[in-house]
């Protein structure tokens, strides 16, 4: 299994990589910001923020990143947890099931935590396992990431208190339900440009991390990658 992460689908043309065409983006039309993209064998299956739209998050497949078919969604009802702000569904394959990194707003405190939930497939009803990071005023924007066989999974923290943000990170446990020892810090946003969405991956002996900074949304966007 490959995991892809698309940043941005929005506005280049490309070669398909077999060479028989060209395909203009975007290829999946509508408003499915925070795409996340996983591939289990020749299928390629993607997901995106529904934020207030139900139900909540849109789940699409392909077999050739191009033509893309909506066969569902991740939630047909809310989870019982959660009140608003569906955002960043982050999809990852692991032992055979899929899982669920979503953003969403709790119903007790209104506060943005980080739920998972998994699934035998990615087009079969998903089971909701609650929520898995409530950290200070806002946790979002989840990323699984498997080093080695220890999974850690990260998430941009601090972006509504008067501090810099931070992409935080900590060991998930081997099911991929649990949080393990303390969160550590991989970024800090001294520069105050609105880091968020982050993905991180090994390529020889160095970790490499791609991020969304400035802002996100609205006529006046500035956001990049």
């Amino acid at each position: 299994m490959k995991k892809l992460t698309v940043c941005l689908i929005l506005s280049i043309t490309a070669t398909i990589s077999n060479g028989q065409g060209y395909y203009t983006n975007p290829v999946i039309r509508g408003d499915v910001a925070d795409p996340t993209i996983i591939r289990i064998g020749e299928t390629y299956y993607a997901a995106g923020t529904s934020s207030e739209w139900a139900p909540h998050f849109p789940v699409f497949q392909s077999a050739d990143l191009v033509n893309w078919t909506q066969t569902g969604h991740i939630f047909e009802r809310k989870p019982e947890w959660t009140v608003s702000s569906f955002w960043a569904p982050e999809l990852f394959y692991h032992n055979g099931r899929v899982f669920c990194y979503y953003t969403a707003r709790s119903e007790k405190n209104n506060i943005s935590g980080i739920g998972v939930a998994s699934a035998d497939h990615p087009t079969q009803p998903f089971t909701d396992h609650g929520p898995l990071i409530e950290f200070g005023t806002e946790a979002i924007d989840a990323f699984v990431f498997d080093d080695g066989g220890q999974l850690y999974i990260s998430w941009k923290a601090y972006g509504l208190d008067d501090r810099h943000i931070e992409i935080l990170a900590s060991k998930l446990s081997a099911d991929g339900l649990r949080l393990e020892g303390e969160p550590f810090t991989l970024l800090v946003d001294q520069e105050d440009i609105g880091m968020e969405g982050q993905y991180h991956f090994r390529h020889g002996d160095y970790y490499y991390i791609v991020y969304a900074a400035n802002g996100c949304c609205g006529p006046e966007t500035d956001y990049y990658v």
